[in-house]
């Protein structure tokens, strides 16, 4: 696998996928090639920890998980990092502390058909 991608870098990874078969004629005899793009939050000496799903920034209204996949750096059939752009700092939702009073797409007050009390 070349030279190290520091932790943190996004990356384009193809590999090979362990295949599960059932109730099938014949066995399948190959590994699935699949790829995949995300962060690289961890890494052993066996083991890629790629983070495909996370939260764009700490906010008080999300869970805090993410989504990724562990796999064999042996299965692993090119990796390289991705440049991305720096986050252009212009939110489409306003993170203002009090969420009752933040902009969206949908305003209440504009609304073609209004709620019947």
């Amino acid at each position: 696998m070349g030279e190290a991608i520091p932790k943190g870098s996004a990356v384009y990874i193809r590999y090979l996928d362990h295949v599960l078969y059932r109730n099938m004629p014949e066995a399948v005899e190959d590994a699935a090639e699949r790829e995949t793009m995300g962060w690289l939050t961890q890494e052993t000496g066996e083991l890629l920890c790629i983070q495909n799903d996370r939260a764009a920034e700490s906010l008080q209204y999300t869970s805090g998980s993410a989504s990724g996949l562990v796999l064999l750096k042996s299965c692993v059939l090119e990796i390289h990092a991705l440049p991305l752009q720096k986050p252009s700092g212009w939110p489409l939702i306003s993170r203002k502390d009090d969420i009752k009073n933040a902009e969206s797409a949908l305003r209440t007050t504009k609304r073609k058909i209004q709620p019947q009390c």
